[in-house]
């Protein structure tokens, strides 16, 4: 409201627009709210909504990263319509600040340190419109004494204060700690975050060229690189066209880790190893000179994929190791893990790689094909359920090897889909006592 209000005085023109995620009872009244305020200041409104619990599940997104992917396609959506200059947000300072911290607990490196940028253009929703963030030098107190003094209506989203959020333990709990610490620690790391940032812009300014240098050939669906020269780079550009080359065939997928990066130039540096699934349905394959990432939509690799071609039904034990063929196993380790764990353990999730509830694999789960009829209850979805077959669509599990797919599958229902979601069956809450890992692993005998 502060950011619409100052566009106005400011002179510009502004459309507001507003997505109702449809998460909250009051959802529908906020965006009543909203409308009345632009209608008495003549101000045009536009908005939408969307099923975010419901994108979530079939995306396998968590909500927040689904609420906030509707929400930039609607507002880019809008900007185009409209032929809007720019997509104007109200992130301010502070946010910033949890953004950075946030950031770091994950174990970003400069990019993720160097915090949100005022204007991103490029962007991950347009190539050509910039997505600005007037606000971002603005202290979040400066904004409220601005709302104050111009009678500005707000609305106060209640789950900001829930600290089952990992941003809102940042704000309410980490945030003033460091502050006590350390006075005016704000300033500091904003300052930070701008050293870092000018230093990323350097390293992609290099990268670009080392990109072009070592990129043998690409495809919709396949990346060729030359394995020597992409490994005479220094390890930090390794890193970043690694980043590069996922982000070119799976642009939506924001969340490669250190060790998923660290995973594939484990693989590129071991000239032995021929092929292994990747990350975000890719895989990674190579020969002496070149390196291949391929998506699941492309049949690059032979034995891509686990495959039960026997489709017998095989008893899962409490650990070990179930042999599948074709150089396939599925590994089953329990997890040392206790109750008190639950608000902090940082849980894996992975296309062949899962920690479940320990209690869900009785003595009558099994490994086991596809059947007709088979359904599961995916995590996000709240209990609905849906046909594993239409899983396997949305997660582009490839035609030919659904008939084949190894599920595990418990007593009454299917618990995980290799490659697609786990059910809510099988999820850890803070009730659960123990927890097993579920994992696909190919091995070359």
């Amino acid at each position: 409201m502060v950011l619409l209000h100052a566009m106005q005085e400011k002179g510009y023109t502004p459309i507001a627009a507003h997505f109702n995620h449809k998460l909250r009872d009051e959802a529908d009244q906020e965006a009543e709210i909203i409308q009345s305020y632009c209608l008495d200041e003549g101000l045009p409104f536009r908005s939408s909504s969307g099923d975010v619990r419901l994108f979530a599940a079939t995306g396998g997104y968590s909500i927040e990263e689904a609420a906030r992917i509707l929400r930039y396609q609607f507002l880019f959506e809008v900007a185009d319509t409209e032929m809007a200059g720019a997509v104007a947000v109200a992130h301010h300072a502070n946010d910033q600040v949890e953004t950075i911290l946030m950031n770091l607990l994950r174990g970003a490196g400069t990019r993720g340190l160097s915090g949100m940028q005022v204007v991103s253009i490029p962007n991950p929703w347009h190539e050509k419109i910039p997505l600005v963030r007037p606000l971002l030098d603005v202290a979040k107190k400066d904004l409220i004494a601005y709302q104050n003094e111009h009678k500005l209506p707000v609305i106060e989203d209640l789950t900001n204060q829930d600290e089952v959020f990992f941003r809102n333990r940042i704000r309410h709990s980490l945030v003033p700690q460091l502050e006590k610490l350390n006075p005016g620690f704000h300033q500091r790391l904003l300052q930070t975050a701008q050293i870092l940032s000018a230093e990323d812009q350097a390293l992609d300014f290099f990268c670009e060229s080392a990109w072009n240098t070592c990129r043998h050939s690409q495809g919709a669906s396949y990346i060729q690189i030359s394995r020597d020269e992409l490994l005479e780079f220094p390890i930090a550009v390794q890193r970043r066209l690694i980043r590069k080359a996922l982000n070119s065939l799976r642009p939506d997928y924001i969340e490669l880790s250190f060790l998923q990066v660290e995973a594939a130039l484990d693989f590129i540096r071991t000239p032995a190893r021929k092929s292994t699934n990747w990350v975000a349905k890719v895989n990674l394959s190579q020969s002496p000179k070149m390196v291949v990432l391929s998506t699941w939509e492309t049949d690059v690799v032979k034995n891509q994929f686990p495959q039960l071609l026997d489709h017998n039904h095989i008893q899962i034990p409490d650990q070990g190791e179930i042999p599948l063929g074709n150089d396939w196993f599925m590994s089953i380790t329990p997890v040392e893990y206790s109750p008190d764990q639950f608000d902090r353990a940082d849980i894996p999730g992975e296309d062949f790689l899962v920690w479940m509830d320990r209690s869900v694999l009785t003595r009558k789960a099994v490994l086991r094909p596809r059947q007709e009829g088979d359904m599961i209850k995916p995590l996000g979805m709240g209990g609905s359920s849906m046909k594993v077959s239409d899983m396997m669509i949305n997660e582009k599990i490839p035609a030919p090897y659904r008939e084949d797919w190894p599920l595990v599958v418990g007593e009454n229902s299917v618990l995980w889909v290799p490659g697609g979601r786990m059910s809510q069956e099988a999820s850890i809450t803070a009730e659960s006592e123990s927890l097993i890992e579920l994992k696909f692993i190919r091995r070359k005998k």
